[in-house]
């Protein structure tokens, strides 16, 4: 197997067109390799196995609008089991390939395979299309393999709605650098299960290179990352291992999100281990989102990000010269502080929807959790040259502008006149919130969170039996599962160990309250850096001590009779021989 690590892959991919290194090739390379992508038909109508092989092109037609015509043409005649296979060379595409899991005669087709020639010898350029380059909807058991999508005006490759999907040896790739008009996402399952993506490059998405999202059973592995503005995302997502990866040149490297998107998939259960993140400290050139939590609000400068999601394990990577971050764990608070609003009582005035009565009500209603819960960063080996920081981001920027404060007033500066940010960063509030017992005492002693979701709670069955299901039973109303603002146990701790000499690590807010202190007259939390503690810039909070962390599970894809992951074909990996 490919390890990324000897950058085996690297060099791989250093001798094909187009994506050498991380930039764009100079006019020698393109003289030197332009013979590696020369048009060219090695096809044969092999049909003896039973299943079909669908040649694109021909020997005497391998015109842009021939293949694209062909490979449409042969979608809409499609049946199970059929092997498109894709002739070398760079193609021009005015349209996206689109299939919705049934030809033209209605019936369902599933079991496709995309061949092409090779990861660089096979290109589609979808400049010319206005949505996706492949849209892929609602049919099982798909495999892309050794070919490339270039230059979308949307995403690269998306597929929806399907069960099994391997994506091997595909590159994605926008050739200009930053720039916010480059598409989305590059590979971009939604809304799926058991997906493999294994040996794949992406370099320029604005949004994530590859991201897999509202899907479970996912094994990302062996692939690089280059110059995205989120190099790797899994997000709402269950059950996944992240491993083997290079990340580099993004704006961030690694995210696991879990973001209030109201549709009952929510994330937890992710492995991100022995993965090389390093240098992610390009500008974020995102479009904004209506979302808080889009990657827009990524800090540039950023190794990993874990964000309001649960049970996560990052262990065993090498994470190094991030100008801001080298490890974020926070809450949804961050992005947005009014998750923690006082819901709307007016029923029937002001409130007349789950939505009117908190910005996140429905969410709520729905399981969606702000907090991190259940994250363990240990074994890592973490490196950040502390007199070249930058720290870098607006969302962040108070807290960039806190600690830098703090080390003027106590002599920490930086050599170069700026600030620093700890290594590994917790914002804490999640857990302050919710282990702080309201001061209010119709609140019968509740945390302050729990509090608010009793609040959304009783609203919430107003509005059911007044104008969703009038005079109805309360008792069928929606409500927001305990779990979702229950007191931290040791096990939802958000713990890091043994990450390397010297690695500092801390939380923006105190943990629990300790003293009035913890509050300002307003009734606000107040910051450890405002609080001027001593301690600030590697205090204990992420220090679980004898606490034992139940590890996360390896993930599992099932495709076929065929299984694939740590520990079940990948037996040679690190973590994968035990």
């Amino acid at each position: 197997m490919i390890r990324n690590h000897s950058l085996a892959m690297a060099i791989a991919i250093a001798a094909g067109t187009s994506l050498v290194g991380c930039g764009a090739l100079d006019d020698d390379d393109k003289k030197n390799n332009t013979s590696e992508n020369a048009k060219s038909f090695n096809c044969v109508d092999d049909n003896t196995s039973g299943a079909r092989v669908i040649c694109i092109g021909s020997a005497n037609d391998l015109s842009d609008s021939a293949v694209q015509s062909e490979l449409i043409d042969a979608l809409a005649n499609a049946e199970s089991g059929d092997t498109l296979v894709f002739p070398q060379g760079r193609y021009n595409l005015s349209t996206t390939i689109n299939f919705e899991g049934k030809n033209l005669n209605g019936v369902d087709v599933d079991g496709l395979t995309f061949r092409g020639a090779g990861i660089d010898k096979t290109i589609f350029d979808v400049s010319g299309s206005s949505a996706d380059g492949f849209l892929i909807n609602n049919t099982d058991n798909l495999v892309f393999e050794d070919f490339g999508v270039y230059e979308s005006n949307n995403n690269a490759i998306k597929v929806t709605k399907a069960d099994g999907i391997i994506m091997r040896r595909v590159a994605t790739v926008w050739e200009t650098d930053f720039q916010a008009t480059n598409g989305a996402y590059g590979l971009y399952p939604v809304e799926t299960s058991n997906v493999l993506i294994e040996d794949c490059y992406v370099q320029g998405s604005a949004d994530a290179g590859i991201y897999v999202g509202q899907s479970s059973n996912i094994v990302v592995r062996n692939s690089q990352a280059i110059k995205n503005v989120a190099g790797i995302e899994i997000e709402n997502s269950t059950n996944a291992d992240v491993y083997g990866n290079t990340a580099i040149g993004n704006t961030g490297g690694i995210l696991v999100f879990d973001l209030p998107i109201g549709n009952g998939k929510y994330g937890s259960g992710v492995r991100v281990f022995d993965n090389h993140v390093e240098d992610n400290n390009a500008p974020n050139f995102a479009n904004m989102s209506d979302n808080p939590g889009g990657v827009h609000i990524v800090p540039p400068g950023t190794g990993v990000i874990v964000l309001s999601t649960s049970d996560v394990d990052i262990f065993n990577n090498t994470i190094k010269d991030h100008q801001t971050l080298a490890v974020a764990v926070t809450s949804f608070m961050l992005p947005d502080d009014g998750v923690a609003a006082s819901p709307k009582t007016d029923v029937g005035g002001s409130v007349l929807s789950y939505g009117d009565i908190h910005p996140y009500a429905t969410q709520f209603l729905d399981g969606w959790s702000p907090f991190v819960r259940n994250i363990n960063v240990f074994d890592n080996t973490i490196t950040n040259a502390q007199n070249s920081n930058d720290p870098q981001g607006q969302l962040i920027e108070d807290i960039i502008n806190g600690y830098h404060m703090f080390q003027i007033m106590t002599g920490q500066e930086a050599e170069n006149g700026k600030g620093f940010m700890p290594h590994i960063l917790y914002d804490g509030i999640g857990e302050l919130l919710v282990n702080t017992t309201s001061p209010d005492p119709d609140h019968g002693g509740a945390t302050l969170l729990q509090a608010m979701a009793a609040g959304i709670n009783q609203v919430a069955a107003g509005v059911y039996t007044n104008l969703v299901s009038p005079g109805g039973d309360a008792a069928d109303a929606p409500q927001i599962p305990a779990s979702t603002f229950a007191s931290y146990t040791d096990q939802d701790r958000v713990c890091a160990s043994n990450n390397g000499e010297g690695i500092t690590t801390a939380a923006v807010y105190p943990r629990e309250v300790e003293g009035a202190g913890d509050f300002n007259e307003n009734g606000e939390p107040v910051t450890n850096v405002e609080q001027g503690k001593s301690n600030t810039m590697n205090d204990n909070s992420m220090d679980c001590g004898t606490i034992t962390k139940t590890p996360v599970s390896a993930a599992v894809v099932e495709f076929g009779s065929q299984r694939f992951g740590c520990g079940t074909d990948d037996t040679t990996s690190t973590f994968c021989n035990l």
